[in-house]
């Protein structure tokens, strides 16, 4: 993921607690490496929801998150945004995303990835392998284009993050959307994060903050989270059929064109002049 907290814990260092004197012509001891703090607890809490999100066949949730943008000047500028995602397990997804600024619609049916524009009508359509799983790699690195709540259907997999985890503790219980939630926080190399996972039978993950620690300003995305586990889309919902007024643009896969990629035209690209990079963490 991943995906980063206000507060953590601070590294927690071991010191080396000497018993009698020392004798004058012994060297001084080592100084002890730091060690890491990791809550078992916290770990297991993360298992848990992985394993139930990977159970879940259908659902639908809605997100709503912002992300900082740090300026020159070192204020920084929240970019708010909405997702409504639908899944169907393993092969149909459709995602609705709207920011301060644009709009964009993703349709997957099992055959087909759509990527339109509304506002604009341009769209992309291209021929999309069998599951979820493997078209968010497929989209990244042939076209550049990251999903929203990407995470979602990488936790608990071998794509998920927690073996990069360094610190994780048990922050306390707080309440999101009404929900009693238990909250956690994590640190990474380059990042910090927290997570609020409902307690009870459905550990859904309600909110998480991401804070990136290696750029200025250290800026932080943070969502909201609310779901429909018994959601059960129908296929129109999946399927994109274009209207008189939608217009196909083509895209070019980059991993193949190399640095001619640098042409290709997103819907974005196509309305400017006529990737849609729609952050998971994206954050």
């Amino acid at each position: 993921m991943i995906v980063k907290p206000n507060a953590l814990t601070a590294a927690v260092l071991a010191g080396l607690a000497l018993a009698g004197t020392v004798a004058a012509q012994e060297p001084p001891p080592a100084a002890a490496a730091p060690t890491h703090a990791i809550d078992p607890a916290a770990m297991q809490a993360l298992t848990r929801m992985g394993g139930y999100l990977r159970g879940l066949t259908s659902f639908s949730v809605e997100a709503t998150d912002s992300t900082e943008d740090v300026l020159d000047s070192g204020q920084k500028i929240q970019l708010l945004k909405t997702v409504d995602l639908q899944v169907r397990k393993p092969d149909h997804l459709r995602a609705d995303v709207v920011t301060d600024q644009k709009a964009r619609e993703i349709f997957y049916d099992g055959k087909h990835f759509t990527l339109l524009t509304p506002g604009t009508g341009y769209y992309v359509t291209v021929a999309a392998p069998p599951t979820i799983g493997a078209l968010l790699q497929e989209a990244e690195a042939k076209y550049g284009i990251e999903f929203p709540l990407v995470d979602l259907f990488l936790w608990g997999g071998e794509a998920d993050a927690t073996a990069d985890v360094q610190e994780a503790m048990v922050v306390g219980t707080s309440k999101i959307g009404g929900q009693v939630a238990d909250h956690y926080a994590f640190r990474q190399t380059d990042i910090d994060w927290e997570i609020w996972i409902a307690q009870g039978a459905a550990p859904l993950p309600l909110r998480y903050v991401i804070t990136t620690k290696d750029e200025e300003g250290l800026p932080q995305y943070a969502a909201n989270l609310s779901w429909d586990t018994q959601a059960k889309p129908a296929d129109a919902v999946f399927t994109f059929t274009p209207g008189k007024d939608d217009h196909p643009i083509a895209i070019v896969d980059q991993a193949a064109a190399g640095d001619e990629s640098q042409d290709a035209k997103t819907p974005d690209d196509a309305a400017a002049t006529p990737s849609t990079t729609t952050p998971a963490a994206t954050h």
